[in-house]
């Protein structure tokens, strides 16, 4: 494959991104033609153990599966894992235009191909970033997986502009029936783990909005989140990476052992009035040398996963008017509906 975008081509990590995936073009029962992505062990994991599971990564609102080549192979090799991305519709050089049910028939597409080629969807991860949490918690409504990741997650699309979340007459009631993504129906009814990441300090999609989606989770599906104090939207997995890739790595690790016939429970964690919760048992220890191209690129490098340019306060502030049109030059979220 070839990136399109200037200075990926020329990156080392984004080299051996390349080198070490496939690529296959699906079409989706909306008929549109979108590519995938699929990173595969055996050419970026070497001398330790590996894993059988299947990350299906849905990318977020300002960034496309090329700009998120670099992410998808640390995540493959610190984990030692396969990491599948597929594009969405209306994005990067997939056909169609972009729309929430079009996110769904891509996502679905790409997990059909996978059983398809073999994996059980027991080994099969959807892990949903930002917007991403809207096609990643469908496919969790409608077929079988091994577990659910949500990173910075939205409990719907117009809950992300409520300026409060409790008040009468917020967007989410007025406009209720122009709703999309209604994630936070969708998780009280899931039949694998799921585990929740948000930042605390998250001013594009507030904090609650993973609080709260963990919580609506039922109890015995419902693994300990990860809610790092420090965090933005854009900055979760800089702000602490060992952490970062250790909390997720517990969590595959559980995923495979019920994939196994292995009984596991959710760690139990609960401590009232406290936000920052932490699994009682340490994540795993991931070695600092894994990290090695992820610090080499620099943090300045990683794709945006959502627009920075203050619409989402401003629509809370009651201005209707704020723009959601696309802009693939700069990298602004595109509007899904």
């Amino acid at each position: 494959m070839h990136y399109l975008m200037e200075g990926l081509e020329a990156a080392e990590l984004y080299r051996k991104a390349s080198e070490a995936s496939e690529m296959h073009w699906l079409t989706t029962r909306t008929g549109n033609y979108v590519p995938m992505v699929w990173l595969r062990r055996e050419k970026i994991v070497t001398e330790r153990e590996v894993r059988d599971e299947v990350l299906l990564h849905c990318h977020g609102n300002a960034t496309d599966i090329g700009m998120m080549m670099g992410p998808y192979y640390e995540l493959a090799k610190v984990l030692g894992i396969e990491v599948c991305g597929v594009e969405y519709a209306g994005y990067g050089a997939a056909s169609g235009r972009a729309s929430s049910g079009n996110t769904y028939a891509d996502v679905e597409a790409a997990y059909d191909y996978l059983v398809s080629k073999g994996i059980e969807p027991k080994r099969i991860v959807a892990y949903g970033q930002s917007v991403g949490s809207g096609p990643a918690t469908a496919l969790a409504s409608k077929k079988p997986l091994g577990g659910v990741v949500l990173h910075s997650p939205l409990l719907s699309g117009i809950k992300v502009v409520d300026p409060k979340p409790d008040v009468c007459c917020r967007p989410s009631c007025v406009w209720s029936c122009f709703d999309f993504y209604p994630n936070d129906r969708r998780v009280r009814h899931l039949l694998c783990p799921l585990f929740v990441m948000h930042g605390q300090r998250d001013d594009i999609i507030p904090f609650y909005h993973g609080y709260r989606l963990h919580k609506a989770c039922p109890k015995q599906y419902r693994w300990p989140p990860y809610f790092p104090p420090r965090a933005g939207h854009n900055d979760l997995v800089e702000t602490d990476l060992r952490t970062y890739f250790g909390e997720v790595s517990s969590f595959l690790q559980d995923v495979r052992h019920i994939a196994e016939g292995k009984k596991v429970d959710p760690p139990d964690f609960e401590k009232p009035q406290q936000v920052q919760m932490r699994r009682e048992t340490e994540p795993r220890q991931v070695e600092m040398a894994d990290l090695s191209d992820y610090f080499a690129q620099g943090s300045e490098n990683q794709p945006k996963v959502g627009p920075e340019d203050g619409r989402y306060e401003e629509l809370r502030k009651g201005n209707i008017l704020a723009q959601f049109g696309p802009n693939e030059a700069n990298g602004q979220a595109r509007d899904l509906r």
